[in-house]
């Protein structure tokens, strides 16, 4: 089934990348919305509406349902970097461009890490935290990690806590800026040197607030799986003023799993 799109004028209106990768996620799906297409990013969010939300623990527990089996292989992506430059960074897991600078460690490698003489680590929050347990410890010698310290989260790679943060910096006291990452470790949102939040990479994902609170992605740079609005289990604020760090774009503030947001309440 082929999702044709059409146009009343005679000449196609310009699709932005985050337009054109909902076209492309639609045809995948072989969806047939109703009504037209948005024509602009500020129609995004209504015209999302008329789809149901995916649970988070339906796809989890039936992945296969959402995969796209006509993906090809997926590219190595490069790690953005907050400041700029993160001098010698491990990166602890695969998926990432290489250099004589940045290199992978995709498996639990302590020694081969600390041979490398990192000074930033990277990777999914909860093998930053199985590292700093083992500096803490003195079983491990990573005093050369001196620049940042850039952990992965997302539905892929779970939530850094309050807790887990101070763990990091007990271990490594250096700045945190985590990234919150999807499936196909596409970035999705970042924390800049201001610590407001999460700036959101709108061309990678929609976020937008249900009703009750939750956190709904759909994620347009993921070729792996046909992700359109499935519930995160997170509640947070999805904030348009400009950050601290002069960067207008949405942020994700109070991020936090829904649990814990019902305690709170």
């Amino acid at each position: 089934m082929i999702l044709r799109i059409h146009w009343k004028h005679g000449r196609r209106a310009a699709r932005s990348v985050r337009l054109a990768r909902l076209d492309t996620l639609l045809a995948r799906m072989e969806l047939r919305p109703s009504g037209r297409l948005p024509e602009n990013d500020a129609g995004i969010g209504g015209f999302l509406r008329q789809f149901q939300r995916v649970p988070l623990d339906r796809f989890l527990s039936r992945p296969a349902r959402f995969y796209n089996w006509n993906h090809g292989p997926p590219a190595l992506r490069p790690l953005e970097a907050p400041l700029g430059s993160t001098g010698r960074t491990a990166i602890l897991c695969a998926g990432f461009q290489e250099s004589a600078q940045i290199r992978c460690f995709p498996y639990r490698e302590a020694e081969e890490v600390a041979s490398f003489a990192p000074e930033t680590l990277a990777g999914p929050w909860e093998r930053l935290a199985e590292l700093a347990g083992l500096a803490l410890s003195k079983r491990v010698d990573l005093s050369c990690v001196e620049t940042a310290l850039i952990p992965f989260t997302g539905l892929k790679h779970g939530r850094l806590t309050a807790r887990e943060r101070e763990l990091l910096w007990r271990a490594f006291p250096v700045p945190v800026f985590e990234q919150f990452r999807g499936f196909g470790q596409e970035l999705l949102a970042w924390e800049c040197d201001a610590h407001e939040g999460l700036h959101i990479v709108e061309e990678n994902c929609f976020f937008e607030l249900e009703d009750d609170g939750e956190l709904v992605l759909s994620g347009l740079g993921c070729e792996e799986y046909n992700l359109l609005r499935v519930g995160t289990e997170l509640t947070a604020r999805i904030a348009t003023p400009p950050c601290g760090c002069g960067i207008a774009t949405p942020r994700l503030v109070c991020l936090r799993p829904r649990e814990a947001e019902a305690i709170a309440v």
